[in-house]
């Protein structure tokens, strides 16, 4: 790694500030970049889904929210699917990440064409993002639900070997620990106040990328 590649004008403040500070107190340098075309071989790009994509083999990156290594932690039906659905599910894109944000359909939902990822609908009271750095928890960090103060619950998972991703967990209603859903070490948002270990996870993810030859 030679740099950080932060995408110009998107205004994500702490993520941006955590690669800033790093980068500053490990004289690694930095710079906001409009065009792809203007970043440095060898910078991690740091932003959007859209703007790290640019640098991915997407025939390699596509949504993988249901890791089969997590399978006993989903606690309902999940299925891929190319039709849409009739039913009340929760629904996302199977094909890209982010060609919509996930939501349970309604009788008025406007239809999308692709292939998709479908889950029973489920309750989760609170929620967790873990965030997995060469197969180790680093941190662990609430950021959705009733009670703010509950400390994230241990995972208990042997994770493959060099394995790098952003998972998050939940409790449902009925008690038990689910898989929310998995994405990989690019464009996360950083729920956590320890600048150093969110620069380190996007470096160590950057390269797991790198290692599944998912860069271009």
């Amino acid at each position: 790694m030679l740099g950080f590649a932060i995408q110009k004008g998107r205004n994500s403040f702490k993520e941006e500030i955590a690669i800033i500070h790093y980068s500053i107190m490990n004289k690694i340098p930095y710079k906001f970049y409009k065009n792809k075309e203007d970043v440095p071989i060898n910078y991690i790009p740091v932003g959007s889904v859209e703007w790290c994509e640019q640098f991915l083999n997407k025939d390699i990156i596509i949504p993988d929210y249901y890791p089969q290594f997590l399978n006993q932690y989903l606690f309902r039906k999940i299925w891929k699917t190319n039709k849409w659905p009739t039913e009340k599910v929760f629904i996302k894109p199977a094909d890209h990440f982010k060609k919509f944000t996930g939501f349970v359909i309604k009788e008025d939902s406007k239809k999308n064409r692709g292939n998709f990822w479908c889950s029973e609908v489920v309750n989760f009271e609170n929620e967790w993002r873990y965030y997995i750095s060469n197969s180790k928890v680093v941190a662990a960090e609430w950021y959705k639900g009733n009670n703010e103060q509950l400390e994230a619950p241990k995972l208990n998972i042997v994770f493959p070997d060099n394995y790098c991703a952003a998972i998050d967990f939940g409790i449902l209603d009925n008690g038990n620990l689910a898989l929310v859903e998995a994405h990989l070490p690019y464009a996360c948002g950083w729920y956590g106040k320890n600048y150093n270990i969110y620069a380190e996870w996007i470096i160590n993810g950057w390269n797991y990328i790198k290692l599944i030859g998912g860069c271009i």
